[in-house]
């Protein structure tokens, strides 16, 4: 009895041990190609994490302080691998290129 109850334990935590898989549907928003050279900092590093889709639904009215305070939140909350140098290159491209600033 105790080698059944055993088994049957191993083979229920075997179960639940096994790996899972997300499928995720392809990415269609591709990030806005600028010549700024926060368009390559934001490739190289916002990427990672997520896609263009969170800068397009950004409200169109927003400025400087809204991007800077974002990117801050992306680095100090969420620890994404922005330096502090990098801050305002990356703003001023998701400023000029999603904000109210664009062009």
């Amino acid at each position: 009895m105790k080698k059944l109850i055993l088994l049957l334990a191993a083979m229920t935590i075997s179960a639940f041990s096994q790996a899972k898989t997300i499928d995720m549907p392809a990415d269609s928003v591709a990030w806005r190609q600028s010549d700024l050279p926060g368009y390559q900092l934001v490739m190289q590093k916002c990427t990672t994490c997520h896609s263009a889709h969170y800068a397009e639904y950004q409200p169109p009215n927003t400025g400087v302080g809204y991007w800077n305070t974002q990117v801050l939140r992306m680095k100090n909350v969420f620890k994404a691998p922005i330096t502090d140098e990098e801050v305002p290159i990356i703003v001023q491209y998701l400023n000029q290129t999603y904000g109210a600033n664009r062009k």
